[in-house]
C-alpha cells in the first residue's frame, strides 16, 4: 500500500513520465529474461551473490519514481580537493574556494537564467603550482583551470561562470590574454569521460557508504576493459541531491557536454553503465534520473522534489 501511494504521488508530481527520457536512439536495450528472478537491467539474480550488497540499514528509497529528479543546471564546477568527504555544506566552510565562489555568485550583479552546480571532488590539484591553489574542472566548457585561489573567486566567476554557455569548443588561446587571469592557467579537460560518485558522508551516510563500494566495482570493470584513468576517471564528489536514492552517479561523456544522472545504482549496475553509457553513449533508462541542461535536443526539464 505504501509503495503504491509513493508511486502514485510521484506520477501526480510528473515523475516517471516517459516524456522525460532522452530520444529513443539514445536508450540502451534492456536485457530480456524469462526468469523472474533475473533483473532485466543488470542480468543479475535478485538477490545477487556475485556483487557486493549495500548494508540493509541504509534505508534507500526504492519506490518513488526517480525519473525527473535532477534539478536543472547549465554548468558544473568541480573543485579538486584531494578528499572524499567534506563539511556538511561546502559553501559555508570559510577559507575554501567553494565558500568564496558562493560569495562571488551571491554578489554578482548580473544573474543567469540557469543554475550552476558546484561540487568538491577527490581530484588532486596536479596542475596548480601556486600555494593554496586548486584545479577546477568546468563543464560543459570542458576546461580545467589551475592556480585558482579563494581570493580570485570574483575573477574566476566573471571569467568562467557568468559567461554564456558554450555552443562550440572553447578557444583556449583566445582567452589566455585576459588580464583578470593573473596566475590562473587553463587547459582542455584531460579526462575524456568522468564518472562522478556522490560520497558526501557528512551530508548523508548513504552516499558515504555506497560510493566506495561503487568505486571499487567501477575500477574493476574499467581495468578489465583496459580503460585508463584519463579515458574514464572515477571521482568522488560532494552532495548533488538524491541521498535517499543512493548510490548516485553522474557520467559526463561527449567531451563533457552530456551529463547523465543515475540513481539507486547498485554494484550490479556498474558493468552496464560502463558498457552502455561510457563506451556506447547510451542511457540505461531503469536507473536514469535526468541530465545536465542541453545534453539532449529538445530536452524536457522537470524537478520539483527536494531530495
Amino acid at each position: 500500500m505504501v509503495s503504491y501511494m509513493k508511486k502514485s504521488l510521484g506520477s501526480i508530481a510528473g515523475y516517471g513520465n516517459p516524456d522525460l527520457l532522452p530520444p529513443a536512439e539514445y536508450l540502451a536495450e534492456s536485457l530480456c529474461h524469462e526468469d523472474e528472478e533475473v533483473d532485466n537491467c543488470t542480468g543479475c539474480l535478485d538477490p545477487c551473490a556475485e556483487h557486493k550488497e549495500y548494508p540493509s540499514y541504509l534505508n534507500i528509497e526504492m519506490d518513488f519514481p526517480i525519473l525527473g529528479s535532477v534539478k536543472p543546471y547549465g554548468r558544473h564546477i568541480i573543485i579538486a580537493t584531494g578528499s572524499s568527504d567534506w563539511a556538511k555544506k561546502i559553501e559555508q566552510e570559510q577559507g575554501t574556494f567553494a565558500y568564496s565562489l558562493s560569495k562571488a555568485e551571491s554578489n554578482a550583479i548580473q544573474s543567469k537564467t540557469w543554475k550552476n552546480l558546484v561540487t568538491n571532488s577527490s581530484l588532486v590539484s596536479v596542475h596548480s603550482t601556486v600555494t593554496d591553489a586548486c584545479d577546477v574542472l568546468i563543464l560543459p566548457d570542458n576546461i580545467l583551470v589551475a592556480n585558482v585561489t579563494a581570493d580570485k573567486a570574483n575573477d574566476f566567476y566573471q571569467l568562467f561562470v557568468q559567461t554564456d554557455l558554450p555552443t562550440e569548443p572553447i578557444d583556449i588561446d583566445l582567452m589566455k590574454d585576459d588580464s583578470r587571469l593573473g596566475q590562473m592557467k587553463f587547459f582542455k579537460n584531460p579526462y575524456k569521460k568522468l564518472i562522478l560518485l556522490c560520497s558526501h558522508k557528512k551530508r548523508d551516510k548513504r552516499c558515504g557508504v555506497t560510493a566506495p563500494i561503487l568505486a571499487q566495482e567501477f575500477d574493476h570493470v574499467l581495468r578489465e576493459k583496459d580503460i585508463g584513468e584519463y579515458d574514464a576517471a572515477v571521482v568522488m564528489v560532494s552532495h548533488i541531491g538524491g541521498h535517499k536514492i543512493a548510490g548516485n552517479v553522474i557520467c559526463y561523456i561527449n567531451d563533457g557536454t552530456r551529463g547523465v544522472w543515475y540513481g539507486r545504482v547498485k554494484s550490479c549496475h556498474v558493468r552496464i553503465i560502463v558498457e552502455e553509457t561510457i563506451i556506447n553513449g547510451k542511457i540505461v533508462k531503469d536507473i536514469y534520473r535526468g541530465a545536465m541542461d542541453n545534453s539532449f535536443e529538445k530536452q524536457v526539464k522537470k524537478s520539483f522534489l527536494k531530495w
